[in-house]
């Protein structure tokens, strides 16, 4: 017999689910744009609506799972601060707009149109980041981009993408308790700094260094941070780190490595080794790889069709536990909620 939730946790479970259905609405709203841009519309069959099904209750759990760590402390329930709703609906014009544009990209298939903002960035990028990731406009060169970012990611995984980003930290917590203080972490392709965040609420005396390649999603980062002290930024790639060896007691990030061709993830594996202290942990959360799709299978097939994900594919078939064992880490612990899993691994200590 399920035991009953705690009264706490049924309020925090309420709200995440009612957020995540305001996500899921406007999710609904997308389809129409895509047909005003193509002229094309998918209507879905009744296995369709089968795996449909299989993947909400898949997010209930996830975000009952949320609920339940906020209810044991393990992150404070500060984590599900909600924007304010006139910033909400002041953005979502332009993320229609945005879809539009995006559909009609999709459609021609053309993955490499930049603005003259984005072109700006171009020469000093690495060819693998000079690209429209998932056809949106700018790719992540631009001031818009990085504005809308984070509320096209929840539309995506209707209202999910914070509680999979927040996997990582029970496993950090369950090896590094406390507040953080004394310790240094670095959040490698940070984006928007969503997830350092919640590490700094988890973790408010830590000192936090934040990386990303984009200058813009750079920006962005310390706009969304400002409220927080003992948080440094830093412009650079994963795959060649600005830092001295052994800096860090935790390195961590979030959606990177399904981005990335093989040989920059082992590339940027090597290098967090690296900046790594003997004994510091390493948090990865990313997508469903093969091995754990168990029936959502048809999700990781599906996904880079729809989006332009040109190195997703072999990401699925080439687990992260044997590229972070490769690399040199010692496996720690693992979960997996909806669409992402999250690893922690550790660099062992020398004899």
């Amino acid at each position: 017999m399920e035991l009953k939730l705690p009264y706490r946790d049924k309020i925090t479970l309420g709200f995440s689910l009612a957020r995540s259905a305001g996500y899921t609405l406007e999710q609904l709203t997308l389809p129409v744009f895509e047909f005003l841009a193509t002229g094309q519309t998918r209507r879905p069959q009744t296995q369709e609506l089968d795996k449909l099904r299989q993947a909400y209750r898949e997010l209930y759990q996830l975000l009952k799972k949320d609920s339940e760590n906020i209810d044991k402390g393990i992150y404070p329930i500060s984590v599900l601060k909600p924007e304010k709703l006139t910033q909400h609906f002041r953005r979502y014009p332009r993320i229609l707009l945005d879809g539009y544009q995006l559909s009609k990209r999709r459609q021609r298939r053309e993955a490499q149109d930049f603005s003259p903002e984005a072109e700006e960035y171009l020469a000093d990028l690495p060819t693998y980041y000079k690209r429209n990731f998932h056809y949106q406009s700018g790719g992540y060169l631009t001031k818009s981009s990085a504005d809308l970012y984070d509320h096209q990611v929840e539309i995506l995984f209707s209202g999910a993408a914070d509680a999979m980003r927040r996997l990582i930290l029970p496993l950090v917590k369950a090896v590094r308790p406390g507040t953080g203080e004394g310790l240094h972490f670095l959040e490698v392709a940070a984006g928007t700094g969503r997830l350092t965040r919640f590490v700094k609420l988890a973790y408010p005396k830590a000192k936090i260094t934040v990386l990303d390649l984009s200058y813009p999603y750079l920006k962005k980062a310390q706009e969304n941070l400002r409220e927080f002290d003992r948080i440094d930024f830093v412009q650079g790639a994963a795959e060649s780190l600005p830092f001295q060896d052994k800096t860090f007691n935790f390195v961590y990030s979030c959606f990177l490595f399904h981005e990335l061709p093989l040989e920059i993830s082992q590339q940027a594996l090597a290098e967090s080794f690296r900046v790594l202290k003997e004994g510091g942990q390493l948090g990865i959360v990313d997508s469903l790889q093969k091995q754990d799709a168990h029936g959502l299978e048809w999700a990781l097939e599906q996904f880079p069709v729809d989006f332009h994900e040109p190195f997703y594919k072999s990401f699925t078939q080439h687990p992260l536990e044997d590229l972070l064992a490769e690399a040199g880490f010692t496996q720690l612990n693992k979960d997996r909620g909806f669409f992402a899993k999250a690893l922690l691994a550790q660099r062992p200590i020398s004899s």
